[in-house]
């Protein structure tokens, strides 16, 4: 089974990469789906409260202003969150490929934000990275509303957009119109 994982920057296009592979009938998993469903797990929630605080959560749903206040302000914080979270997430990865892998599929696609910044770009057999200009990237973050400056923060504590293309074996730009962008796909898996 070949694995193939999408990775990008902040709003580059990662999920819309995703959803069009997802449409041609591939099996995909989202790194991002995850994390939300795991702030949904007690276990979660407990420790999340014990590091950035009781008030991240109103009742059972996460505050993800808040949290990403709190993961943008103070890097230790953050980097304890990952240490909760990506282990959780990795066990979730690694069930959806023996599923898929019992299951016969021939190629599956892994969203992974953070790919090269977590050192899991050797999982995979090939990287395609999604990207888009600055401009644009830093265009749809402020659509964003009230997150937007933290995430304008966090896109800074990420390996640069450039930096990944270059570590990509197929890169896709996300400002082209989604029928070129699904034709350019279809290319890409053809070859």
């Amino acid at each position: 089974m070949k694995k193939i994982a999408i990775t990008g920057g902040i709003a580059t296009g990662k999920t819309t990469l995703l959803n069009i592979l997802k449409d041609l009938g591939f099996k995909t998993f989202s790194c991002d789906q995850v994390v939300k469903k795991l702030y949904q797990r007690e276990d979660v929630q407990k420790r999340a409260k014990e590091l950035l605080g009781e008030d991240v959560f109103s009742l059972t749903k996460p505050d993800l202003l808040k949290i990403l206040k709190l993961i943008t302000e103070d890097d230790a914080k953050r980097k304890k969150l990952e240490e909760i979270l990506h282990p959780l997430v990795k066990a979730e990865l690694n069930r959806f490929l023996k599923e898929c892998e019992e299951k016969g599929e021939k190629v599956v696609f892994v969203e992974v934000p953070l790919l090269f910044e977590v050192n899991w770009d050797k999982e995979f057999d090939e990287v395609w990275v999604v990207w888009c200009s600055e401009a644009t990237q830093e265009k749809r973050i402020l659509e964003r509303g009230e997150t937007a400056p933290y995430l304008l923060k966090l896109k800074t504590k990420q390996i640069p957009i450039e930096k990944k293309a270059k570590l990509a074996h197929k890169t896709f730009s996300s400002e082209k119109p989604i029928s070129t962008l699904k034709k350019e796909v279809l290319n890409a898996l053809k070859n």
